[in-house]
């Protein structure tokens, strides 16, 4: 059956990330579902705010509330319906997150290792020759990126990057003579910043790439970086330091940079995140 709103929702954000349309999907089909009472459809932007709030309520912690408040919110924009009181207890919601996620940080920070031990870890993998994670290790720290961030292709010739195609969302490392140029766009908010392109030209990183993909040039098992895609999160935080992932990697790099500006302006962009959101979800030492 056919579902105009769905398909208005989904043309009207046809030009953000594949990930943030399958967000979307997922969120509206679930409210939609949530909504309907008998056998005649109902569609969102009909339904009364105060009747999607009682729905968003009954969700287990608040940031479910907020995934289907968010969808709730962007289709009565979108058919100009009133979303004012979803909006409130949207903003509500968010100072709410806010505290709990301060909490939450006083204690981890109790427990998290100093910056200085992801350094000797790092260089732990490179004695050791262990390409694969020291590459993901090195873009962890130095990059401030996200899981997703480490699904790319090495690639020796500039043209195999594509970056004249629109339609292409692959992550690439071109590795150079000299350099390799780091290029994401497929990334959690590529949608708003765009591509990025880091150039790095340390030696040790060099070598490293230089070794990945000679394995991937001859079939060979030391050249498979993340062997299920899917897994992608799994084989990454696996490969961190006592497995502590890269969100509290980057909270570690937070608090080691916490009265540098400059470095933390840097880390927002390589990161692709506001320094409003750092300040209130990743600095464990704000009490």
């Amino acid at each position: 059956m056919s579902n105009p709103e769905y398909d208005k929702l989904m043309n009207d954000i046809k030009d953000k990330s594949e990930s943030t349309k399958k967000n979307y999907r997922l969120q509206y089909n679930k409210l939609y579902k949530l909504i309907q009472e008998n056998d005649n459809p109902l569609y969102i932007k009909d339904v009364s705010q105060d009747k999607i709030i009682k729905l968003a309520k009954q969700e287990k912690t608040t940031n479910s509330q907020q995934a289907l408040l968010n969808i709730a919110i962007v289709v009565k924009k979108d058919n100009k319906k009133d979303n004012k009181k979803l909006i409130d207890l949207r903003d509500k919601n968010r100072t709410q997150l806010v505290e709990e996620t301060k909490e939450k940080n006083i204690i981890l920070s109790e427990n998290l290792p100093e910056y200085e031990e992801l350094i000797e870890y790092l260089e732990h993998l490179y004695d050791r020759s262990e390409w694969i994670d020291y590459i993901i290790n090195y873009l962890l720290i130095h990059f401030n990126v996200r899981n997703k961030d480490l699904v790319f292709d090495i690639v020796t010739r500039k043209k195999d990057v594509n970056l004249k195609d629109q339609d292409d969302d692959k992550n690439y490392v071109w590795l150079a003579k000299d350099k390799a140029v780091y290029y994401r766009k497929d990334y959690k908010t590529a949608w708003k910043y765009g591509r990025k392109e880091n150039v790095i030209k340390d030696k040790k990183l060099l070598m490293a790439l230089r070794r990945v993909f000679a394995c991937q040039k001859h079939n060979e098992s030391c050249g498979v970086f993340i062997p299920t895609l899917s897994q992608a999160d799994y084989y990454i935080k696996k490969a961190t330091y006592k497995n502590l992932g890269e969100g509290k990697y980057f909270k570690i790099a937070v608090k080691h940079f916490k009265n540098d500006l400059q470095k933390l302006k840097e880390m927002s962009e390589n990161r692709g995140t506001s320094i409003d959101t750092i300040s209130n979800f990743y600095d464990v030492s704000k009490q």
